[in-house]
């Protein structure tokens, strides 16, 4: 990792997650480390496949700094000979859900307006240990144990529709990433909030490091669940491509039975999700105890959770948005695709 070798292994990771993509990969850089690093290395795939980059930089305006930061991306980019973009929030709220949102939102839509549909983050291997962590307190159950996904959606929708979130350096430590850009040369940005105790996951990296061994067990561990979760997500997509539709501008029509219990709670949470266009499923004990209703053949006179209308007529069940206008029926079908695809594992 300390240089920058193009070798077989190096170019594989990057044509897996994004070589079939069309138009530019994007790329978000915040000036810390891991995403200079991320930056690099994409770099460097893309001159031998001579693919196109296109950095973006989101300015949450919360720092006095971060212009300045903005900048400084700007320069290194331009220096590797990629195009660069700062993006500003315009309304910028200090809270980290809104945050998040938003910068997911900005990057989306600058993407598709430049014709991209990959964008890649600089997640990795310490981010991996950190989420075990935090998910294990708040109950996950296996599935979400696994990790973040080297693929996924983008978060936002519908502003993020047709594009997908690529982790190229997920197995990688940000030890190693340093030390890579220290012999370049090359100057990062450390977050004063990365030092601020406030943050759950701020807490959870200082456990990490001062707790030997326990980074190896969680990887471990994490490697165990990630090839179940694989299987888990092909029945879930096979699922999606032949148990759940479109409902001619009443949002989904499904099927629960081809699926079990879990897997049926783990099914509908996506759902909501989908048709409510939230960043995260419901509860759950939540999901839980709305499934095995759902299930029963008890009557079910409908519910409403995290957003979404759920009810049920003979086996099949329909889920709407609780509020507003249904998505319409193209966009809620372009998504539905997306969705099968990702979890078939097609690009």
């Amino acid at each position: 990792m300390r240089q920058l070798e193009t070798h077989p292994t190096h170019l594989a990771a990057f044509d897996r997650l994004c070589g079939a993509s069309h138009g530019p990969v994007g790329v978000a850089v915040s000036g810390g480390s891991d995403s200079l690093a991320l930056l690099h290395l994409a770099q460097d795939w893309a001159r031998v496949r001579q693919r196109d980059l296109l950095a973006f930089t989101f300015d949450h305006r919360l720092r006095a700094a971060s212009p300045g930061e903005a900048a400084e991306v700007a320069r290194i980019s331009r220096a590797l000979g990629v195009e660069h973009r700062t993006l500003v929030w315009d309304d910028p709220v200090s809270r980290q859900s809104a945050a998040r949102r938003a910068r997911h939102a900005a990057l989306a839509q600058a993407l598709i307006a430049a014709g991209g549909a990959t964008l890649l983050t600089g997640h990795t291997a310490d981010d991996q240990a950190e989420t075990f962590l935090m998910r294990a307190r708040q109950g996950s159950t296996w599935y979400g144990l696994a990790g973040m996904q080297p693929v996924s959606l983008s978060p936002v929708w519908p502003e993020g529709a047709g594009v997908r979130i690529a982790r190229p350096l997920l197995a990688h430590r940000r030890t190693d990433l340093r030390d890579m850009l220290a012999d370049l040369g090359v100057i990062w940005v450390d977050d004063p909030t990365n030092d601020n105790r406030a943050y759950e996951r701020v807490r959870v990296r200082q456990r990490l490091a001062v707790t030997p061994g326990l980074y190896d067990a969680i990887a471990r561990s994490q490697s165990d669940l990630a090839a179940l979760r694989a299987i888990e997500d092909m029945r879930l997509g096979r699922w999606l491509r032949d148990h759940v539709e479109v409902s001619g501008g009443r949002g989904l029509a499904v099927t629960l039975a081809p699926l079990g219990r879990e897997s049926a709670a783990r099914g509908i949470g996506l759902l909501i999700q989908f048709v409510t266009g939230r960043e995260t499923p419901p509860r759950r004990d939540n999901l839980q105890s709305l499934t095995d209703r759902l299930l029963s053949q008890r009557a079910f006179p409908g519910a409403t959770l995290g957003g979404a209308m759920v009810t049920r007529k003979g086996a099949i069940v329909h889920l709407a948005r609780e509020e507003g206008l249904d998505r319409p029926d193209s966009l809620l079908n372009a998504r539905l695709g997306a969705m099968r695809s990702l979890f078939l594992g097609q690009p």
